[in-house]
């Protein structure tokens, strides 16, 4: 595996709600770490963006990455990014948001359903999970068929919490749905992203070996690694792990983004 392509485009800071990690103490971290390229993705929850301050913390988070950026340009190659998430429940702030900064790198999410709590908070023993994940998959299609973003961040997000997180998921019963996910992406080179948290919680890379390998199949071409740090001590965890994740299911390259472009990088 290559050095160069070793990078962490998924880190939350103090200026995302769950984070109190210094954004300097996470590029001196990655440098440690041996990364190339980070991206700085924190927190943008659309449909809080004024009730919960997002707009104040994104002005802030943007403008210190763009003074690190200059710091550190001889050492790290860093992307200023956000985790836009749930775009599609109010798409008039967040096509403001785009407008208003020249992100280098935009993550899309979803952690909630439209008008429904984060995954987080269920109670999954009185929840019909069929259902719910076709909802979850279909809301995703409508993002992705929006697609002004450059990764679709953790595909399995709520398997996160399901019961028997570890034992291998049986995606049958949505599979239709998340294909149309896959040929919608390739269409509009929306990156899939391998999000290496799962390793650090004892399960497995989101999403898993099976999607990933399904992406490839057709007709993926961009693949991103992230962490989801929210602490100076994850900043570029499992990353290796998540690169040869990528190169198992036929990827021979990871991108990287800045200004909205992809760069490629050879994993070999």
């Amino acid at each position: 595996m290559k050095k160069n392509c070793l990078c962490d485009l998924h880190l939350h800071t103090m200026y995302s709600p769950d984070s109190n990690a210094a954004m300097k103490d996470m590029c001196d971290a990655a440098i440690n770490a041996g990364l190339k390229h980070i991206a700085f993705t924190d927190h943008i929850e659309i449909p809080a963006f004024i009730a919960d301050g997002y707009d104040k913390s994104i002005a802030e988070s943007f403008n210190e990455a763009c003074e690190l950026k200059k710091i550190y340009k001889d050492r790290l190659h860093i992307a200023r990014g956000v985790e836009m998430g749930e775009p599609m429940h109010d798409l008039k702030t967040a096509e403001a948001l785009l407008a208003t900064y020249e992100f280098d790198y935009v993550l899309g999410s979803l952690h909630n359903l439209l008008g429904d709590v984060d995954f987080f908070y269920y109670d999954y023993s009185s929840v019909d999970i069929n259902v719910l994940m076709k909802r979850f998959f279909n809301e995703t299609l409508d993002m992705v068929r929006w697609g002004r973003f450059d990764t679709l961040a953790h595909l399995t997000y709520p398997f996160r919490y399901l019961p028997k997180t570890q034992t291998e998921v049986n995606y049958a019963p949505w599979m239709d749905i998340i294909d149309e996910i896959f040929r919608v992406m390739v269409e509009k080179n929306i990156a899939l992203e391998i999000n290496t948290s799962g390793f650090r919680h004892g399960s497995k890379t989101m999403p898993d070996a099976q999607l990933i390998s399904r992406f490839k199949k057709l007709g993926g071409q961009r693949v991103t690694i992230g962490s989801d740090a929210h602490k100076v001590a994850d900043v570029g965890k499992y990353v290796e792990d998540g690169i040869k994740a990528a190169n198992a299911s036929g990827f021979e390259y990871i991108a990287v983004f800045q200004n909205r472009k992809a760069k490629m990088l050879s994993i070999n």
